[in-house]
């Protein structure tokens, strides 16, 4: 066993999520050794954990009662680990509250608030949960940084996203020709996808063998097929939706552009470069963490697309120089994020208790 205490992981919905699909990870690796369990906050959108040996509880999907149902959840179980995932101030608060002992806060982003209501309300509750100890985990320095700048004088231990290296490294390849430009992520505001296909739509004339493959679903997805109507290169515009098989999607791309306004971390660039597909991205910070300074994948801040189109058209126009740096960096990515090296590291944590 890991420790002889049984384990809760904590999420605000199960669902194809980026943290509750961590924590599936955590059930397929630990549920044989350990008493496992999951809450599910508000009411779940998907079985995430169908055939795992963890036992799992919802809650409901009503504010106040999601609310009261979760804190008797946490006083049946308060001698256990608590492993909190991306939970915010208020959960965090009442799991405290409620005489959880062994509490774990994973912190999955870097966005704590959107207005000045929203700051001083949860920075409120945020201080509130100062007052207890907690042991905190993030996701990558840039996010450790910005809630200790932020929210709290903590220093979150550093714990890097997970991937199943093997899976993707199946499917890597040198790219040799430019055919297909890839995007994979939510359709939502802050991906940027719009700037995307603007991109595109730049250098379609040019390149008329090229095709843009948006893989993922979200509310924008109409506003974005409508916007790819209008470029009059709709026929290259591929909106795939939902795709169960990531490595194959990235083995039949030949360059991955992301171009988020923020992140925590960035799984689907370290997919993307698993399988030797170089990457164009904006200019956020925690990028550098996943492939350094290498300059030519970074296309500058999304915010500047003057710069953006300018740093495109010249990595297209050299593109063999940016496959082979992309290509040249599986091995040092497969090191640093494999999910072998994650599960011992949060196994570290659990030990502790």
């Amino acid at each position: 066993m890991l420790t002889s205490r049984p384990i809760h992981y904590i999420v605000w919905r199960f669902t194809l999520g980026g943290a509750e699909l961590v924590v599936q990870q955590y059930a397929k690796a630990f549920g044989e050794q350990q008493d496992l369990f999951a809450y599910s906050i508000r009411r779940p959108t998907h079985d995430i954990f169908e055939g795992m040996r963890i036992e799992t509880e919802v809650g409901e999907d009503s504010n106040w009662r999601c609310y009261w149902l979760y804190f008797q959840y946490c006083r049946r179980y308060r001698d256990d680990i608590f492993h909190l995932n991306n939970p915010g101030p208020i959960i965090t608060f009442l799991t405290l509250l409620a005489g959880v002992r062994n509490p774990i806060c994973h912190l999955h982003g870097t966005i704590y608030w959107h207005t000045n209501l929203q700051k001083r309300f949860r920075k409120f509750f945020w201080n509130m949960v100062s007052w207890f100890k907690v042991k905190y985990l993030a996701v990558s320095k840039h996010a450790a940084q910005m809630f200790t700048k932020n929210v709290l004088p903590q220093q979150p231990s550093i714990i890097y996203n997970g991937i199943q290296t093997d899976t993707f490294l199946a499917k890597s390849h040198r790219r040799v020709t430019l055919n297909k430009i890839g995007y994979a992520g939510r359709l939502y505001e802050g991906k940027n996808v719009d700037l995307i296909i603007k991109l595109f739509e730049e250098v379609a004339e040019d390149y008329p063998q090229l095709e843009l493959h948006i893989a993922g679903d979200g509310p924008l997805r109409s506003q974005l097929e409508q916007q790819a109507e209008q470029t009059g290169f709709a026929d290259r515009i591929k909106f795939l939706g939902f795709i169960s098989d990531m490595p194959s999607f990235y083995s039949s791309i030949d360059a991955f552009i992301f171009l988020s306004a923020y992140e925590s971390f960035g799984n689907v660039l370290v997919e993307a470069l698993l399988t030797g597909a170089p990457v164009l991205t904006s200019e956020v910070p925690v990028f550098k963490e996943i492939y350094g300074e290498e300059k030519d994948f970074v296309l500058g801040d999304f915010r500047d697309y003057k710069t953006i189109s300018e740093n495109f058209k010249d990595r297209l126009t050299n593109y063999s120089v940016l496959a082979e740096k992309g290509y040249a960096m599986i091995e040092t990515i497969q090191e640093q994020f494999s999910i072998e090296k994650h599960l011992s590291q949060v196994k570290k944590v659990y030990e502790h208790y």
